[in-house]
């Protein structure tokens, strides 16, 4: 592995845990433990993600060189180029810099099936911001609107999810029975998976009276995203109240 590509010492840098770093990158604190006790390399895909939260990473760590004077959108910072470092850094922090990700509604489902790959199409979509904080660097996000009732009661037809697409290299290594959001060439779909084999997973439904479990042709998956945040559409009630006051 070379130095430059040193998983153990990038991440200790920034003071993470296997969990957060892998979270920041938008893959699995399985494949982080693997790369640093060299079970595994690191692959292009992977080496473009660290790569991409070092620079961001660097953006929030201005340097006190002239290069400081320049911002991250390459506009020039007169307002505080004069003043002492640290009140500087203060008025930097104050600058309000939100990622928007674009949301696949119940609606936009068909046509995402379809034009997944088209910028043309993803730039009609909806965009909303990261909840507070969710560290954005290293991954690509988006939210999915929750479908039909298979998923109930742990999802509800309305309630959002957000989640990061997980590269093909580190299919290999979701966990068994958690939720991701798979897209195949006709549907969009909300499952926990379980890895039958290199070539088939089943996908299960926490309703299985109304979506029974089904097996996949992993070639048939044309994006696995990860499960990171659930936001509700309703609160959920207790079947009955007992007044004790």
């Amino acid at each position: 592995m070379k130095t430059e590509y040193n998983i153990k010492n990038i991440r200790q840098l920034y003071n993470l845990t296997q969990e957060e770093f892998a979270t920041a990158l938008g893959i699995t604190r399985e494949l982080v433990n693997k790369m640093e006790k060299g079970k595994c390399g690191v692959s292009k895909a992977t080496k473009l993600l660290i790569n991409n939260f070092i620079e961001e990473r660097k953006s929030e760590d201005y340097s006190h060189s002239i290069v400081s004077d320049v911002q991250i959108f390459g506009t020039a910072h007169s307002k505080t180029r004069n003043l002492p470092y640290y009140l500087e850094r203060r008025e930097q922090k104050k600058e309000v810099r939100q990622l928007e990700v674009p949301l696949v509604g119940i609606k936009a489902q068909a046509g995402y099936v379809k034009a997944y790959e088209q910028t043309d199409y993803l730039d009609t979509l909806e965009k909303y911001s990261l909840p507070p904080g969710v560290n954005p660097t290293g991954a690509v996000w988006s939210y999915f609107e929750v479908d039909g009732e298979s998923m109930e009661p742990t999802l509800f037809a309305g309630d959002l999810i957000l989640a990061t697409m997980l590269p093909h290299e580190d299919w290999p290594d979701i966990r068994n029975f958690s939720v991701y959001i798979i897209l195949t060439g006709e549907q969009l779909l909300v499952k926990r998976v379980y890895q039958l084999n290199d070539k088939e997973w089943v996908l299960i439904s926490d309703n299985e009276d109304v979506a029974p479990q089904m097996r996949i042709l992993v070639d048939d998956i044309k994006q696995v995203w990860t499960f990171r945040r659930h936001i509700r559409s309703r609160v959920p009630q207790p079947r009955e109240f007992k007044i004790t006051a």
